[in-house]
């Protein structure tokens, strides 16, 4: 069986729109075409602001099209983890404002009539391992406290041990993004990465295609933000790796599952008009943890014998709560929306509300919640260095050739290091060897044929065009004439 090594998703196909080609001004530039800034674009023109959306690739092609797209607020153990690294109140509000983005979501496809394929899906959360039963009831009774109808069930053939939610969905994410794009299309430019900015007086002057774009409001909704102060991340966040598969299926059941045990399993079907899927997870490594990329995928080959393949990554905050809001607590211009904790369909559409009623000046309950300079606690600052450390680590194992493919040679040329690949026609693929991000070396993927930056997600084709960020930069290597983040 022909097996493709990327997101099922990205099956579908995705018109290219104009670029930024002259100078332009506007009250609102948000950077990044995911679902965070599509949901943001779609708000502010529905409270006509005058917004214009950049992306540097094509709209919805980046983290959001490798999700496996669940529309839930059974979110694994994460109402336990912000009881953990905050408390009951703050839990509670979280589940409140992720039963609001369910609704927020579904209520656009049915107005914008946004054919996604949209199925209701009722919600899991399981184990199999009975020492953990006290984690599942724990859930089961904040569940029940905050009013929601929940099931607790046992011994059932897939489980041991399970809570039920209904009133979820699961969808095609970039269909959703495109029939977005549609609407949006006069405002998005596409194949225009922003190089940098400054602030002159009261307007930022972002750099585009070598043209200048002048805004009041600069919304960065990139998966990792790059163009913020260092180390606002690291020390606040690592980054996730997960391993995804779809398989043709005769039947599709109308559920999702995950499972609070390691290793992580997550699951959820799709019907398009040919076939049923089942999508599958099979683990979540933190990145720098990562050992072998290809052995990850073996794991995940062993399970079923699947007609799609690819790998996602997602930012897990401290305190398991996203980050959304400002970059500045005395500014109200410079804006964010990143650190998903895995749950991105619900917070990106949550994230586009938020930065909406921000710019607006409007009333929003979830606005302290996602503050990026919430309070800290004890419990938050002890996840401080272990994120730090782990940032220091990937780092560190990033410069070693030993957790990258045998096949690739390290070398210099013209006093560059440089890595080559070659392919399954013997032609070489040279790129340069650190991401221009924070200088990581790259480790090669060989299913998915990237060169992947461990430190913080960045993503390069096989000849160093950037995928994904944070590196805004290419690492294509052109003789003496090397392309550089400066």
């Amino acid at each position: 069986m022909f097996m493709k090594n990327k997101s099922i998703w990205l099956d579908e196909k995705n018109k290219l729109l104009k670029k930024v080609t002259k100078d332009l001004e506007c009250d609102v530039l948000i950077v990044g075409g995911g679902i965070t800034g599509l949901s943001t674009l779609y708000q502010l023109h529905k409270n006509k602001v005058n917004a214009i959306l950049i992306e540097k690739n094509k709209c919805g092609e980046g983290i959001t099209s490798k999700s496996t797209a669940k529309i839930t607020y059974l979110q694994e153990k994460e109402y336990l983890n912000i009881r953990k690294f905050g408390n009951l109140s703050i839990a509670n509000k979280y589940l409140k404002s992720q039963m609001n983005a369910v609704n927020i979501l579904k209520n656009i496809i049915t107005k914008e009539n946004i054919v996604c394929d949209l199925l209701p899906s009722a919600s899991i959360l399981f184990t199999n391992d009975l020492n953990k039963k006290d984690i599942l009831f724990d859930e089961y009774k904040f569940l029940k406290n905050a009013g929601v109808n929940v099931e607790l069930l046992k011994e059932q053939k897939e489980f041991k041990l399970a809570l039920k939610v209904q009133n979820t969905y699961v969808f095609h994410p970039l269909k959703y993004l495109l029939g977005l794009k549609n609407i949006l299309q006069d405002y998005i430019y596409e194949n225009s990465p922003m190089k940098n900015f400054t602030k002159e007086k009261d307007f930022y002057i972002c750099n585009v295609n070598k043209h200048v774009i002048k805004s009041k409001y600069l919304i960065i909704a990139t998966h990792y933000p790059y163009f913020i102060y260092p180390l606002f991340l690291p020390f606040k966040s690592h980054v996730e790796t997960s391993y995804i598969g779809a398989i043709k299926v005769k039947e599709i059941q109308n559920v999702n599952a995950i499972n609070i045990d390691k290793p992580t399993i997550s699951y959820r079907y799709h019907r398009n008009q040919n076939n049923n899927y089942l999508i599958y997870l099979f683990n979540s490594y933190p990145s720098y943890n990562i050992k072998n990329i290809q052995y990850n995928f073996d794991d995940l080959l062993s399970k079923y014998n699947f007609n799609y393949i690819w790998s996602n990554k997602d930012i897990i905050t401290s305190d398991y709560i996203p980050l959304i809001g400002k970059v500045n607590q005395k500014d109200d211009t410079l804006l964010i929306a990143c650190g998903y904790n895995t749950w991105g369909m619900t917070n990106g559409t949550l994230a586009g509300v938020i930065l909406k009623d921000l710019i607006l000046k409007n009333e929003n309950e979830y606005i302290e919640l996602f503050n990026p300079h919430r309070d800290l606690n004890l419990n938050k600052i002890t996840r401080f260095p272990v994120d730090a450390c782990g940032s220091l680590k990937a780092i560190l194992k990033s410069n070693q050739d030993n957790v990258n493919n045998s096949k690739i040679i390290y070398t210099k040329i013209h006093n560059k290091d440089v890595a080559i690949y070659k392919d399954e026609n013997n032609k070489e693929h040279i790129v340069l060897n650190k991401c221009p991000h924070m200088k990581c070396g790259l480790v090669f993927n060989a299913v998915e044929k990237t060169w992947d930056c461990l430190c913080h997600g960045s993503r390069y084709d096989l000849d160093g065009k950037c995928l994904e960020g944070p590196s805004n930069y290419d690492i294509t290597y052109k003789g003496t004439d090397i392309n550089e983040e400066k």
